[in-house]
């Protein structure tokens, strides 16, 4: 009996050019795809912050609007 294939899906992100730059670059010297890079980052992320994780530790301080001068 076979075990069945885990169920992926496509999705596509925007990246700033330099990010997308430095992946390419650790995807070629590692012999493997960009896609490849991104979903072991994801993987390993998920992993470390678990799915219990209410808040991303990535979360941005909050701005107040620009204060008069």
């Amino acid at each position: 009996m076979s075990v069945p294939a885990k169920k992926s899906v496509r999705t596509s992100v925007i990246l700033p050019e330099d990010v997308h730059a430095r992946i390419q670059a650790l995807a070629d010297a590692n012999d493997v795809s960009a896609a490849w890079v991104i979903r072991t980052a994801l993987i390993r992320f998920l992993e470390t912050h678990g799915d219990n994780q209410t808040e991303l530790p990535l979360r941005l301080p909050k701005t107040t609007s620009r204060e008069p001068a």
